[in-house]
């Protein structure tokens, strides 16, 4: 089946609930918070039900299964015909004495004799080169700043904040009286699907997944996506090269040039769930031919140098099929980097994964965790 893209336009701000509890108990939360961008299985879960629903077949069991296993690859955030990627943590935006905006790269370095440091499996540390005050608000770079930071090149990114919050205030309600309960106050942070540095320049913002669909077929273009029921429009984009970010022919033609021993990097364009949480699974059994590790990775034998990952991320949310509580996960962040040595097979064959999940198990990946981003050191 041919691939296409997905874009998703928000027909009002949207919620995107963290983990936090909320409710009017005494010591809990009375402010409902929203994530930065949804996470990748709430998309993945809104795109099958907008398949299901154009099929029309009714959500049968066997029809269910088969929605399941639909790979979906996202959620991209696009500002107009731009796909904008999580900030990698290995580049540090700071002001030099100008007040100019510069960027610190971080590399995998050997300490001097006589000193070390405590990280696990032998990895190297980050070397930091100057002391400097990391700026905010560059949270997303356009795909243009992000290919030249893959091929190790100077890059002075623009300032891109992300998506706006929209709190609002609400009163509970006492449905027996109809009215409003006394001292019952909450509030909801929405995320505007727009984007500029203040609301009177906000530009319209969407998200991008690709998924493969058969010719003809058309998701159901109005559906409901996140907390509240929020409504959304789902339109089918008519070219893929046009409307994703494909690899670089300038990545493709500096992986062909690579061989044994090479140092490649992985940037998390999505946020990844790995079996050792902040680790890949996939590290150790990786060029074995292993035909249920993700693309390419078991072609390409590869030993990790170093990582810089932020801090971990929850997942979870409700069980229809079981009508329970899903269990608690743990996500290594989108903008998470793994610096790597290859130690057997073509480079190239990395490339297999561009913008492809490489969580390790399989269903992880159909749900579009760890999209990746490959790149020099």
């Amino acid at each position: 089946m041919p691939e296409r893209v997905l874009e998703i336009h928000a027909l009002s701000p949207l919620l995107f609930r963290d983990g936090r509890p909320f409710s009017a108990a005494d010591g809990t939360e009375t402010a409902a918070r929203s994530l930065s961008l949804p996470l990748p299985s709430t998309v993945a879960g809104f795109v099958r039900t907008q398949v299901g629903l154009a099929e029309g077949k009714g959500f049968t069991q066997e029809h269910l299964q088969n929605l399941h296993g639909l790979q979906v690859c996202g959620p991209l955030l696009a500002r107009d015909d731009e796909v904008l990627l999580p900030a990698p943590r290995d580049a540090v935006v700071y002001r030099d004495a100008d007040g100019n905006a510069q960027v610190m790269k971080l590399t995998p370095f050997s300490p001097p004799a006589g000193a070390g440091c405590d990280l696990p499996d032998d990895l190297l540390p980050l070397q930091v080169t100057q002391d400097v005050k990391p700026e905010s608000g560059y949270n997303f770079w356009t795909a243009q700043s992000m290919t030249c930071w893959l091929l190790g090149e100077k890059v002075i990114p623009q300032k891109i904040a992300g998506l706006p919050t929209e709190t609002r205030v609400h009163v509970a309600m006492d449905p027996a009286k109809g009215k409003a309960k006394e001292g019952q106050l909450y509030s909801v942070a929405y995320r505007p699907l727009e984007m500029g540095d203040n609301p009177q320049t906000y530009q319209p913002a969407s998200l991008r997944v690709r998924l493969s669909l058969s010719n003809g077929q058309t998701p159901a273009p109005i559906g409901h996506l996140g907390g509240e029921r929020r409504p959304v429009a789902v339109e089918v984009k008519p070219s893929l090269s046009d409307y994703w970010f494909d690899c670089p022919e300038g990545i493709k033609k500096r992986f062909a040039e690579l061989g044994k021993g090479a140092r490649v990097r992985l940037v998390l364009a999505t946020p990844a769930l790995f079996e050792y949480g902040w680790k890949p699974d996939w590290i150790e059994k990786s060029g074995s031919g292993d035909l249920h590790l993700p693309r390419g990775l078991c072609k390409v034998k590869l030993k990790l140098v170093a990582a810089t990952v932020g801090r971990r991320e929850a997942v979870s949310g409700w069980n229809l099929r079981e009508n329970r509580p899903k269990r608690v996960r743990w996500m290594a962040p989108a903008g998470s980097v793994y610096f790597f040595e290859v130690v057997d097979g073509q480079p190239a064959d990395l490339l297999e994964s561009w913008l492809r999940p490489v969580s390790d198990h399989k269903q992880d990946r159909k749900d579009g965790f760890g999209l990746a981003l490959w790149g020099v050191w």
